[in-house]
């Protein structure tokens, strides 16, 4: 025992960087891995999940959540039916309720063309919740109706001639000169039964109280109300707020809305202008907000924008393992959602195994600057944040993300980052996996000139139960490595080590693995008991 070298190698914010070659990585780097996230001391199998609510008698393909009044979170659901007819959901801690428009007068109301891939975007303003499905007019739900409903034409259908106007999205924005507006963009207007398109346009309501609803969205020589074009190339897919401005992206290009001092009604309310060419969104619900900046994706990469400039966080990273496992078909099912409570930016995608709906997520963990390996959805159609459900109400004190299945009826909805296992108590498989470890001895790193003979391992770690540790290696950075028999240690336990069976080799790997439904584990650092066989310093 005292003719070993002790190695260790210490897994401090430890980041997923898939598209560096092993041999490039950095200490605080890992190529591969599965169900597994960073911690600031180590990296750890991912929490589990569990449903929650009552079930939802359809499919849905899309969830939001809000406070409907002060003190009642509720989430409210998009489904469909085989014959593609939509109807909308609230649920809450008493039960579920249809609240389509028009159930009252007809329990049997359905909303027409509601596919699996329809674009929906929503905003809350006070307890007010807003809905635009693309097919019709903007809908609304106040905290006093059973129902939502949809905005009259004399509202917002005000051209002359004009039998129907539908917009690709609508969102909320509090605008520090006038209070709250609407802002719809990429609109399609029928008249004389010819629909025309008109993908760079965008118009924005008369302002109104957190407590209500746009009175008009014509504009008018005493109101603030406008419809306009903008300079972007592409139609024009979604937008968000960020300070006191609000930015509208194309697929290329984003432009920005800057408040102007608000005098007189025929003065502008707005300055447009193009802020970048090149930066957009790959489709609606494709962004989501912190507290101080805006990340999104598109086609060139994924993105975080701080209200001046945009700048790259997947390039050299996670790049272009996300664009070569995103599945083509099923692209435009992209969401994002802040997981304020992780302090992560949650990105839920379908990969190229997918049915139709985000099957993985890839999170990037803005305190800590590093990215986390994918955890596997149940195939999500959309998410939000949420407080969470625990015994019969919600804990207004913690927050989880929540999301809908898309594809299945009768499912609830599925509340993460608890428990150990997956919903119905199906295991967790967790994975991590580093090619060319870095071994430091107390003269440095171990050249790679050296040949190492590892004997034992033992894992600094925390938890319960036991893991599956098997070491592995190659001669070259470019050979794969080739791992000997996995070896099993439990976590709590008077012999905390596996002994290795390999051959010496010039760069060393290894693999962590557990696959079950009741435990978890947090792992800091690997301690080697090796000998240095050749080359040695």
């Amino acid at each position: 025992m005292s003719d070993y070298t002790r190695l260790r190698t210490p897994f401090t914010n430890m980041s997923f960087t898939p598209d560096v070659p092993s041999n490039a990585l950095g200490p605080n780097e890992y190529n591969s891995g599965q169900n597994v996230e960073a911690d600031v001391r180590g990296i750890k199998k991912i929490f589990g999940e569990e449903e929650i609510l009552t079930a939802i008698p359809a499919d849905p393909i899309f969830m939001e959540g809000g406070y409907r009044t002060e003190t009642q979170w509720v989430y409210i659901v998009a489904t469909r039916n085989a014959s593609n007819q939509g109807k909308w959901y609230m649920l809450t801690t008493a039960g579920i309720s249809n609240i389509t428009p028009g159930v009252g007068a007809n329990p049997a109301v359905f909303l027409p063309g509601y596919t699996a891939d329809l674009n929906i975007t929503t905003s809350w303003v006070g307890g007010v919740f807003f809905a635009n499905d693309t097919l019709t007019n903007p809908m609304y739900f106040l905290p006093t109706s059973n129902e939502m409903a949809v905005t009259p034409d004399v509202a917002w259908n005000y051209d002359v001639g004009v039998t129907s106007t539908t917009a690709g999205f609508v969102r909320s924005y509090c605008s520090p000169n006038v209070g709250n507006i609407l802002i719809a963009g990429n609109l399609t207007k029928v008249s004389g039964g010819i629909q025309s398109n008109f993908p760079t346009t965008v118009r924005w309501s008369q302002s109104f109280a957190n407590t209500g609803i746009p009175n008009t969205w014509e504009p008018t020589l005493s109101n603030i109300a406008n419809e306009q074009e903008v300079p972007v190339r592409g139609p024009l897919i979604d937008g968000f707020f960020l300070g006191g401005n609000f930015y509208v992206c194309s697929y290329w290009d984003t432009v920005v809305f800057s408040p102007i001092n608000y005098q007189n009604s025929t003065a502008p309310v707005f300055g447009l202008r193009l802020l970048n060419q090149g930066r957009g969104l790959l489709n609606n619900n494709c962004w989501s907000a912190t507290d101080s900046n805006v990340y999104g994706v598109d086609a060139r990469d994924i993105w975080v924008f701080d209200g001046n400039s945009f700048q790259p966080l997947g390039n050299q990273k996670v790049k272009n393992y996300f664009y070569n496992n995103l599945s083509a078909t099923y692209s435009d099912r992209i969401f994002m959602v802040n997981n304020t409570q992780k302090n992560q930016i949650e990105i839920y995608y379908p990969d190229l195994t997918s049915t139709g709906y985000c099957n993985k997520m890839l999170s990037w963990r803005y305190d800590l600057q590093v990215w986390n390996a994918p955890k596997d959805i149940a195939n999500a159609c959309m998410g939000t944040e949420g407080p969470q459900f625990i015994s019969g109400g919600f804990k207004l004190a913690s927050r989880v993300v929540t999301y809908a299945r898309g594809g299945v009826t009768g499912q609830k909805l599925i509340q993460t980052n608890i428990g150990n296992s997956f919903i119905n108590s199906a295991p967790i498989p967790a994975l991590f996996e580093r090619n060319n470890v870095v071994l430091q001895s107390d003269k440095g790193p171990i050249p790679y000139s050296s040949k190492v003979y590892t004997h034992r391992l033992l894992p600094e770690i925390s938890g319960t139960g036991s893991i599956n540790i098997a070491v592995g290696g190659a001669n070259s950075t470019a050979q794969t490595p080739i791992y000997g028999q996995s070896g099993i240690t439990n976590i709590d336990t008077n012999s905390p080590w596996v002994t290795t069976q390999q051959n010496a080799v010039r760069t060393v790997s290894v693999k962590v693995e557990t696959n079950d439904a009741t435990n978890t584990w947090n792992l800091t650092a690997l301690n080697w008991q090796a000998t240095i066989v050749e080359d040695a310093f």
